[in-house]
């Protein structure tokens, strides 16, 4: 009897003992490091660091043998020296690490419900970023504790809190287009898409992930795509256009001093610094003006047409050059421009806007920019220049205005020097028996025309005005092009005397057919347009001349662009010659004379990006297309 009483107690023993280890082994512990911790992958001094807690930091640990414990840590353990944590209470917590009460942050809105249950009661929705008291209740949902009640939610929705001391904040910025979502998972739901180049706050939360902090909001990100370190800001330049009298200031406050104030459609080289700057470039100065005062074009200026009756309105004129909106804001599109004393019909309209009624139209302006009464006699203004009439054998048409349509007022001889006033819609203005009157820009040269009367080049600068041809970033296909042909136009006229005429001299928009019939007014010989190519892929590059089968004279076409093909090439030697094509362009094809159209590179490919920036290889360019040029008029003309 008595050996049955022992082998009982023996069996209780074990079965007591066997009970109480999970409870050992589970048990947690608040501690404090005694100093600044290495916490490792593994309990030996070989194991790898994975972080290093400061000197005081607050932590949950428990015991794994006598020299090392196991430290809980972003929800995952690893281990420390156990003589560096100083234990924070005699008692060791008889909560398990599954039920343990930790300090979260919701990554969403985030739903409590009653039960653990998708179809539980919702009892409220705690906002994304709130801290809250929770415990694990199983592998999907955890305890959540509110006003002293427990509650459940998706326990996927809730990151540990990490202890102030142990997040390490850093600037960055996003080296590509940053996604941030609500969990640390790229399936899970993205919050919030930032541009590439963005500043970004965060701090590392794995080897994997980071977290973002905007505001007081939280978001994961792979840490991959964070740059530490600032960005030095890429600076780009455009060219654009005054829409106003453009006033520079030395700093970003129209408060500012005012350095200089540039005439409306002065040419400006420009960058954005913010959304509502810009800096303005001249020479080695640079200034700055609103970012709204600077467009990509020019302005329209004319004088109002009459005005219709109307009550109430007071007769006064411009006291400056007077920009027309169409709110009362002066943040909104400029309509129109006013020159300054041109009469206007006004009315008030509050207390710093008036209405100004031109016709049938109303538009909004500053009320300090009228003034009543009779206009003074405008000053003359002073020649901005000499051109001349470049019309070899034939007279030019003078007109009453800026267009085709307008009324002939006179005529002038070819080689004439007429002082002008500045050019608008392809016209030069200029003075003719005392009164302001227009001639054709594509007629008029800046250097005395020789009286030569041999073959009529007339060169087509390709795009224009709304149209811009093929775009890299601020380099437009209009631009280059423009610039090139006025360059093979002044060799060819500098070196051999030749008479050039232009399609369009300014930045203007021409159709198709507008181009060849220009070609044929001018009494052109022979019609080049010039091009910049572009393509889907990097990889497409060189010069290129086309002619059309299809043109009457074809065969003289097709020497024309093997002859500026055979130059160009020669003159381009680090770009890829891609020879003479055909193709039935519609310039070239429906021209009057031999035409060719010249491929300058393509713009969509970094290496003919390269020539097609750089002012030297624009001349050469042209200097290639002008030597087959003339070579196709030496051999026909």
């Amino acid at each position: 009897m008595k050996m049955k009483l022992v082998k009982i107690a023996l069996i209780l023993t074990v079965l007591l003992f066997g009970m109480q280890l999970p409870s050992v082994e589970a048990a947690t512990y608040d501690g404090e490091t005694t100093v600044n911790l290495n916490i490792r992958s593994t309990p030996s001094l070989s194991g790898a660091v994975v972080k290093t807690l400061p000197k005081g930091t607050k932590v949950k640990y428990g015991t794994y043998n006598q020299s090392w414990h196991k430290v809980y840590v972003d929800s995952r353990t690893y281990y420390a020296s156990a003589q560096y944590i100083r234990k924070l209470s005699s008692s060791s917590s008889s909560l398990t690490t599954q039920s343990a009460t930790s300090t979260g942050v919701t990554t969403v809105n985030l739903n409590i419900r009653v039960t653990s249950h998708r179809a539980a009661s919702i009892v409220t929705t705690l906002k994304k970023g709130t801290e809250v008291k929770y415990a694990v209740h199983n592998s999907s949902w955890a305890k959540v504790y509110l006003n002293g009640k427990t509650y459940y939610a998706a326990k996927m929705y809730i990151a540990p809190k990490l202890p102030d001391a142990t997040v390490n904040r850093t600037e960055g910025y996003a080296n590509r287009e940053m996604k941030l979502f609500a969990m640390r998972s790229q399936s899970s739901p993205v919050q919030k898409v930032l541009p590439k180049h963005t500043v970004v706050t965060s701090s590392k939360y794995n080897s994997s992930w980071s977290t973002v902090y905007i505001g007081s909001s939280t978001y994961y990100t792979p840490t991959s795509w964070i740059t530490p370190g600032s960005l030095k800001p890429q600076i780009v330049k455009e060219n654009g256009y005054a829409n106003r009298d453009l006033k520079l200031f030395v700093m970003r406050s129209q408060s500012s001093s005012v350095a200089k104030v540039l005439p409306i459609n002065t040419a400006v080289v420009s960058s954005k610094y913010n959304s509502s700057w810009s800096t303005v470039y001249i020479g080695n100065e640079t200034y700055y003006t609103p970012t709204a005062w600077i467009s990509t074009s020019k302005t329209e200026i004319q004088p109002p047409t009459t005005t219709e009756p109307n009550d109430g309105l007071t007769e006064g004129y411009a006291n400056r050059n007077v920009n027309l909106f169409g709110r009362t804001h002066q943040s909104s599109p400029v309509q129109l421009v006013l020159p300054k004393y041109t009469a206007v019909s006004y009315k008030s309209y509050n207390a710093s806007w008036s209405t100004v009624h031109i016709g049938s139209k109303v538009y909004y302006t500053a009320s300090s920019w009228l003034t009543a009464g009779k206009a003074p006699a405008a000053p003359e203004a002073a020649p901005k220049g000499t051109v001349y009439i470049n019309t070899p054998g034939d007279v030019l048409n003078v007109r009453s205005q800026a267009s085709l349509n307008s009324n002939v007022v006179g005529k002038l001889d070819h080689g004439t020097a007429v002082p002008h006033y500045g050019t608008i819609n392809g016209f030069h203005k200029i003075k003719y028996n005392g009164k302001d009157a227009y001639v054709s820009s594509a007629f008029v040269s800046s250097s005395k025309p020789s009286e030569s009367s041999g073959a009529v080049i007339v060169l087509d600068p390709g795009h224009g005005g709304k149209d811009p041809g093929a775009v890299n970033g601020s380099l437009y296909e209009k631009t280059i092009v423009l610039d090139v042909t006025q360059r093979v136009e002044a060799y060819l006229r500098s070196k051999y005397g030749y008479t050039v005429r232009l399609t369009r001299s300014t930045d203007v928009y021409l159709t198709l057919d507008q181009r060849v019939a220009a070609a044929k007014s001018l009494r052109g010989d022979l019609f080049v347009s010039m091009h910049v190519n572009a393509a889907g892929s990097s990889a497409a590059k060189g010069v290129e001349t086309f002619y059309s089968t299809r043109s009457a004279h074809s065969a003289r076409s097709s020497v024309l662009a093997s002859n500026i093909q055979s130059n160009l090439a020669g003159k381009m030697s680090g770009m890829s010659n891609r020879g003479v094509k055909t193709a039935n362009y519609y310039v070239i094809t429906y021209n009057t004379m031999p035409s060719a159209l010249v491929e300058l590179g393509f713009i969509s490919s970094p290496t003919d990006l390269t020539y097609l920036r750089s002012d030297a290889s624009r001349q050469r360019m042209a200097e290639g297309v002008a030597e087959g040029i003339a070579k196709y008029v030496q051999t026909y003309h």
